[in-house]
């Protein structure tokens, strides 16, 4: 009997699937994404007429989690690999010109040069030269450009490399979380899988998760705590 219902369950969240995406057949996961970011856009849209002091990269963002996260319930509820996040880090870098192409930001060549000298990203020099720029790709995720920029003010002095060592590398005081995957509140794409404890931190308030990576620095000017 409980095959019988759990094999109902399975026809109809296809059938949800293949009706709200247009007859396109994807993953649960899949689908909880493009659904939630539709539904989140919607929301955004109605924000900007009545609130739109509201309408900001981390309101959308977090909107678009919590819907995600539910329909994901709904569509694949005996899923025993779920996330509460589904959304994950890259971890590639990403050329100058492949920033702006990519429309990682809404802005120039130069603007984007001038958000690095402002702090607002970061950049570190490409594997194997020993000049360049070339941009991690995992800062361009929502929320990400909203928290970043007092965590570089705070790690200001570093050098490069450090800096990016010190965002990418897990930290016993993050259950063992890196910051980036702490200010994202998403895992890297590399990570296979995630303890309960480490999903609770990523599911804070993203003002929260910022606080927490910004414990472990000195202040501005300083170097990063040991």
């Amino acid at each position: 009997m409980a095959h019988a219902t759990k094999d109902r369950t399975d026809a109809a969240n296809v059938k949800i699937r293949a009706v709200m995406l247009g007859g396109e057949f994807v993953s649960p996961q899949q689908a909880a994404r493009q659904v939630a970011e539709s539904f989140a856009a919607e929301i955004e849209g109605t924000l900007r007429g009545q609130a739109p002091g509201l309408v900001t990269r981390e309101i959308h963002a977090l909107v678009r989690g919590v819907l995600e996260r539910r329909l994901y319930a709904m569509f694949a509820p005996d899923d025993p690999t779920s996330k509460p996040n589904y959304l994950s880090l890259p971890v590639t870098n990403l050329k100058p010109s492949e920033v702006i192409e990519k429309r990682k930001v809404r802005m120039s060549l130069a603007s984007l040069y001038r958000s690095v000298e402002a702090n607002k990203f970061y950049c570190v020099v490409p594997s194997g030269q020993s000049n360049g720029r070339e941009f991690p790709a995992w800062q361009f995720v929502d929320p990400v450009p909203e928290l970043l920029q007092p965590v570089l003010l705070a790690l200001r002095g570093s050098l490069r490399t450090e800096v990016h060592a010190f965002l990418v590398t897990a930290q016993d005081a993050l259950n063992e979380l890196a910051p980036a995957e702490v200010l994202a509140g998403a895992p890297f794409e590399t990570r296979a899988s995630l303890h309960t404890s480490q999903q609770r931190l990523l599911q804070l308030p993203a003002s929260e998760r910022q606080r927490k990576v910004l414990a472990l620095i000195g202040g501005p000017g300083e170097s990063m705590a040991a």
